[in-house]
């Protein structure tokens, strides 16, 4: 098995292990999700492109234009207790190697999950292809200023890509009227140990480097808890993301 492949395993296996609890760690996210779909109204049939348990699938069925969600996620318990709908349908895969038919989806939503992907340039040319002409990607991930306090702690925190980083993907695949906004988001926690079960809940628990100080030990634990409590604020230990909103046209 190559590197990449158990990646995705332990990716799907972490997530999985994650969605019984996951909606109780998600309020970030599902923050950023409100943002994304403002004004996002597409008609037909949508990709909810990394959908988690969800959530964001269920509100956009609320638009009488969309005919038909499909709910991919490469993370089987993720797509458990998706409710039995002819206009939802379940679709266990990764963003990667999207097993639909080229240019079946009308839009593609994704929040806060193409960052998973190994090759951006891949996951672009997926969107690309899935997509129908004129169809509209609307996506966010977190920026390279993503959580670095606890990069700053000691804690390995996997690189998050930069807008020109993910402008460039897009345009070789073929993407145009490429759009960028960023928006900091910050939630706070009143312990270390709460801050990293919030991580562990959503499934964060995934690096592209050796686990020799990962969520783990005690020794490193007082480390960073000692880094963390110097950036206490008045309402807590902050936990913040450098977010990337993104829109792009096929």
């Amino acid at each position: 098995m190559n590197r990449f492949a158990s990646r995705k395993q332990e990716i799907a296996g972490r997530f999985s292990q994650a969605a019984a609890h996951y909606a109780d760690f998600a309020a970030l996210q599902q923050a950023i999700a409100d943002v994304l779909l403002q004004d996002f109204q597409p008609q037909g049939v949508v990709l909810d492109a990394g959908c988690g348990r969800g959530r964001e699938s269920r509100l956009l069925l609320q638009q009488a234009a969309i005919a038909k969600v499909v709910a991919l996620d490469i993370a089987p318990a993720m797509l458990e207790g998706l409710p039995a709908s002819e206009r939802l349908q379940p679709l266990l895969g990764d963003m990667e190697a999207v097993p639909l038919p080229d240019a079946s989806v009308a839009a593609v939503f994704s929040n806060f999950a193409m960052q998973w992907a190994e090759s951006r340039e891949k996951l672009a040319a997926e969107m690309f292809r899935v997509l129908q002409a004129g169809g509209e990607l609307r996506a966010s991930v977190p920026g390279p200023a993503s959580l670095q306090a606890l990069r700053d702690s000691g804690l390995h925190i996997n690189h998050f890509a930069s807008p020109a980083d993910w402008e460039r993907a897009l345009q070789q695949a073929g993407f145009h009227d490429c759009q960028f906004q960023r928006r900091d988001f910050t939630l706070h926690f009143a312990t270390v140990r709460e801050l990293l079960q919030a991580l562990q809940g959503i499934g964060a628990g995934t690096t592209d480097e050796r686990r020799d100080n990962h969520l783990l030990g005690r020794r490193w634990l007082q480390q960073v808890s000692a880094a963390l409590e110097a950036r206490r604020q008045p309402q807590g230990l902050p936990l913040q993301y450098d977010v990337i909103f993104m829109r792009a046209v096929r």
